[in-house]
């Protein structure tokens, strides 16, 4: 077989025209967020006397374009002339085709955005990512600035935003319990509470709550010994004094510290010597009674692959959740926002605004900066009119998402019955799906383990799990599976899939 190559964008070729004819007629006959989900990544592999191979970057989307499109497919190259070669469709690595687009958005991707801005115009439907805003280059991320220690070994300091202060949190049902045992920790470290494990979906304060507590232990003992770093920090500089040969001083630097806090330690699944590490840096700060504070996106039994003697330790001390907050926390968060900046917002603005935005208080933020940015850029007073104008194009988010809706979208998107969905066949055309369900229903609603197992024909909730962190762990390796899940996730919270 060819290698999987992609053609340089700069030089014309039969395989680059072909592509853009197929999805011009493919703009024709397929629904936006399917063209946007499914095709993002086609792509002409090669062309000879008998065969036109087409190809994308995931074997999940491979087996479900074959299941579900291959007829569209054959149809669009029929059109353009070629009857007698026969389509077959393959996947390639997903590398080089993010090479290309990070380095030189491809033509391809004009023609895609180009059909979708179209569609668009002709039929308005609730906001989606572009596929520029999918495939444009991401900003690089800051080196966080450190020291050096002994022998060279760079040594992450604490990262503190200023802002992330408990006088700048705003308190209420959704969080009372992880402030307060927050608040009791920077107050008195290391005797109640130890370890503190925060945990919520992305956007609720986590990493506001874990700084502030390092605000407090710092303001009440400018001699402290604070470290707060990111998973991914302590995973990075774990390698690093590996590979200058300086284990000792990193471990020295880490467990001689009087409050640890990790931020995301979800992502120590996966890393096997990373976690055994950790292991023992968890023992050494705990027998020594200093403070341990971690955050993640999921409640420590709920992470992936990761050793039951790390979670056993994660649950010793206070395991507390951060919730969508409600409307009046976030009508008061609106109002902090806004005051932040100088400006008092009219009871509608405030109200319309929490309104709008309900699951992500950094999206409520983003609301917010727009709406004042905007007033001050022009010069006009803030009115209502004005901040609808200002946030029509951002999705409407709902906190509440029921059962019907997560099986409604997966059996539409997926073109499966709801007694499949629920059913016991094993067949990868329903299994996936049924594994997605699951997981979106964890993610979206508040039942548990075992209500999902129920919903799913009393299924045993090491299943519903099962399936939940397989899909996790797919996402972190397939990078067009997961733009999928977020495409619906998106569909669900805005109710665009009831259209």
């Amino acid at each position: 077989m060819v290698e999987a190559t992609v053609p340089d964008p700069t030089t014309p070729a039969p395989e680059r025209e072909l592509l853009r004819n197929i999805l011009q007629h493919l703009g024709g006959r397929v629904r936006r967020e399917q063209l946007e989900t499914w095709f993002r990544s086609l792509d002409v592999r090669r062309i000879d006397d008998r065969e036109i191979e087409l190809t994308v970057t995931s074997q999940f989307v491979r087996d479900w374009l074959q299941k579900n499109y291959l007829g569209v497919l054959q149809e669009a190259v029929a059109a353009l002339g070629e009857p007698r070669r026969r389509l077959v469709l393959g996947n390639r690595d997903e590398d080089g085709w993010d090479s290309l687009r990070f380095a030189n958005p491809s033509p391809i991707a004009d023609e895609m955005d180009r059909l979708l801005r179209l569609r668009d115009e002709r039929t308005p439907v609730a906001a989606q990512p572009s596929v520029a805003s999918l495939t444009a280059a991401p900003a690089p991320r800051p080196v966080a600035p450190g020291h050096q220690g002994a022998g060279g070994l760079r040594r992450i300091g604490n990262q503190l935003n200023p802002n992330y202060t408990f006088d700048r949190f705003v308190v209420g049902a959704c969080n009372r319990l992880a402030h307060a045992s927050s608040l009791a920790i920077g107050e008195n470290p290391g005797c109640a509470y130890n370890p503190l494990f925060v945990h919520g979906n992305v956007g609720l304060g986590k990493s506001h709550l874990l700084q502030a507590i390092c605000h407090t232990v710092l303001r009440r003992d400018q001699n402290a010994r604070v470290l707060y770093m990111s998973c991914e920090d302590f995973t990075n500089a774990f390698i690093q004094a590996i590979q200058a040969h300086q284990l000792d001083a990193f471990r020295d630097y880490c467990r001689s510290a009087d409050v640890l806090v990790i931020d995301d330690v979800q992502f120590l699944a996966n890393k096997d010597k990373t976690q055994e590490e950790f292991f023992h840096t968890f023992n050494s700060l705990y027998d020594g009674q200093r403070q341990i504070v971690l955050s993640s996106d999921r409640p420590p039994v709920e992470i992936p692959t990761i050793e039951e003697r790390l979670v056993s330790r994660f649950k010793w001390g206070l395991v507390a959740e951060v919730e969508a907050p409600c409307f009046d926390t976030r009508v008061t968060i609106v109002r902090r926002k806004a005051a932040g900046r100088g400006v008092e917002l009219p009871d509608d603005v405030a109200r319309f605004l929490a309104e709008r935005v309900t699951t992500n208080i950094r999206e409520l933020e983003g609301a917010v900066i727009k709406v004042v940015g905007f007033a001050a850029i022009t010069d006009q007073p803030i009115t209502l009119a004005l901040a609808e104008s200002c946030v029509r194009g951002m999705p409407v988010r709902h906190a509440q998402v029921s059962v019907d809706d997560v099986m409604t979208l997966v059996t539409t998107e997926f073109a499966i019955t709801a007694r499949e969905l629920v059913g016991k066949s094993r067949t990868q055309t329903v299994s996936m799906p049924r594994q997605i369900a699951m997981f979106m229903l964890r993610e979206h609603t508040e039942n548990s383990l075992e209500d999902v197992g129920r919903i799913f024909g009393n299924r045993d909730h090491t299943t519903v799990l099962y399936a939940v962190n397989k899909i996790r762990e797919r996402t972190q390796k397939d990078r067009l599976f997961k733009e999928l899940l977020d495409s619906l996730s998106n569909r669900l919270l805005t109710r665009s899939f009831r259209a």
